[in-house]
């Protein structure tokens, strides 16, 4: 019987291993480039950087009325200049809607200004054909839905860049380049399925694939694991003192094998059930109404012309500025190359939200008392940067609950970034941990992590290797007897 079991055991992870041997390789050498060369992503930073900068006396028409000239209701707004003009940008609609600030007009994106756009965003670069798409292998994300269909421009430059500019609101939206595009072929494309045809209005086979591929690799992960420590002798060796029956390229399979799988395989199954199959490790969000409570009001676009250019006399340099809301007023954020502004509905320079404060909205907000509310000045376990910088100081709001429910707040905009309640510390440490070793001390210690995981995915590269080399030469054996 135990004969058998083994046997089925050997059958089943070398079809296993045929069938999926090529995707765990893939995943290997992906993740690897992934830490490396995120997907192309153009951040408010760099976008704002190549902006021109604010002139208030340009500005003729209040956000208000210029609001008019969008068919449908904004519920948030920003101004900028492109081409020398001021121009509102609406959000909140099904397609982004933009009006010039100086005329009141509805903004219609021709060729001719999509170019113009694009040039001032890259000066000096000799651009290519426009050409209309509603998505292509780097525009996959929702994100840019209200902007479709986008116009591409190819640019004429040593970095081989594609420039692409919203249809709607006349901005550049997108911005990347060949060192990227080529890497995340390589990167994020396998690594997420993030391939156009599975990424676009219907991802429902998309869906499939993330849930029903990487239980394959597992299982072959946990056959081979279950077969090498099986199969390994440390006390009553093989003949020559070996630890492992094979030979050749099988006993590295073996060896590497007994070495890098449980890595293998806490990294598959976290990678799993970082999309929530079958509601497995779920996170919880905000409280229902918890961003309307924290607001206080609903977004109205501002009717005072006169106060919006006091408000950007007192942050000049300014390239865009953005409307905010918090306990029931409206803030303007001013964003320029040397940081943000934010200016109150008295155009005063608005100081840090209290602690204090922000406690009485969440426990408003929750139905909870609060156990303590500090301002941190440094990053903990779940509220630290890893690309991104982190937001400090931070507003740390601890609530008297039997999960320790706790929430972190921008004290200077009363933003919400994270609230973090038993569900989310539990995907925090199993995908977070398991799958990125974002855990003490390598959190703290950059360098050696990354290390660590060149390292690991390195060696699961080889073991995936070596089985899809074994696994081709069991596919061309010949049948014995022929």
């Amino acid at each position: 019987m135990k004969t058998r079991l083994l046997r089925l055991l050997h059958l089943a992870h070398r079809w296993l291993g045929i069938a999926s041997g090529l995707l765990i390789l893939a995943w290997f050498v992906s993740g690897l480039v992934m830490l490396y060369v995120p997907f192309p992503k153009l951040d408010t930073e760099a976008r704002v950087a190549r902006l021109a900068a604010l002139q208030p006396d340009s500005l003729a028409v209040s956000p208000a009325r210029a609001a008019e000239a969008c068919p449908t209701p904004a519920r948030g707004a920003r101004l900028a200049m492109a081409l020398g003009r001021p121009v509102y940008h609406f959000s909140g609609g099904e397609t982004a809607c933009s009006v010039w600030a100086d005329s009141g007009e509805a903004l219609v994106v021709t060729p001719e200004l999509a170019r113009a756009v694009a040039q001032a965003f890259l000066p000096g670069a000799r651009l290519g054909a426009i050409e209309a798409i509603e998505r292509d292998q780097w525009t996959v994300y929702s994100t840019y839905r209200p902007h479709r269909p986008l116009l591409r421009i190819p640019v004429d430059d040593a970095a081989g860049s594609v420039v692409y500019v919203s249809s709607r609101s006349g901005e550049v939206v997108a911005l990347t380049t060949r060192f990227e595009r080529g890497w995340s072929w390589l990167g994020t494309v396998p690594h997420w399925f993030y391939f156009t045809a599975l990424r676009g209005d219907d991802t429902s086979l998309w869906r499939r694939l993330v849930l029903w591929l990487p239980p394959l690799a597992l299982l072959t992960v946990l056959a081979g694991l279950a077969l090498g420590l099986q199969r390994l002798r440390l006390r009553r060796r093989y003949p020559r003192g070996r630890v492992t029956p094979y030979q050749g390229l099988k006993r590295w399979h073996h060896l590497l094998g007994l070495g890098i799988g449980g890595f293998a395989l806490t990294w598959l199954l976290s990678g799993w059930l970082s999309n929530h199959p079958f509601g497995l490790l779920e996170f919880s969000g905000l409280p229902k109404g918890a961003a309307q409570r924290l607001a206080g009001t609903p977004f109205r676009p501002p009717s005072d012309l006169a106060l919006l250019k006091h408000q950007l006399a007192a942050a000049p340099g300014g390239r865009e500025a953005e409307w905010y809301r918090f306990d029931g007023r409206h803030y303007l954020e001013v964003r320029g190359s040397d940081g943000s502004r934010r200016l109150d509905d008295q155009a005063r320079l608005a100081g840090p939200i209290p602690p204090a404060t922000l406690a009485a909205l969440i426990a408003a907000i929750e139905g909870k008392p609060v156990a303590r509310a500090e301002l941190i000045h440094e990053a903990d376990l779940y509220h630290y940067g890893r690309r991104n910088p982190v937001v400090l100081p931070a507003v740390r709001i601890r609530l008297a609950d039997a999960e320790d429910t706790t929430w972190y707040l921008d004290p200077a905009n009363g933003r919400v970034l994270g609230r973090v309640d038993a569900a989310n510390r539990l995907h925090r440490w199993v995908f977070n941990g398991l799958h990125r070793l974002d855990f003490p001390p390598l959190g703290a210690l950059p360098a050696l992590r990354d290390g660590l995981i060149t390292l690991l995915c390195l060696l699961g590269a080889a073991l995936a290797t070596s089985g899809c080399v074994l696994g081709g030469r069991r596919l061309l054996r010949r049948p014995s007897g022929h």
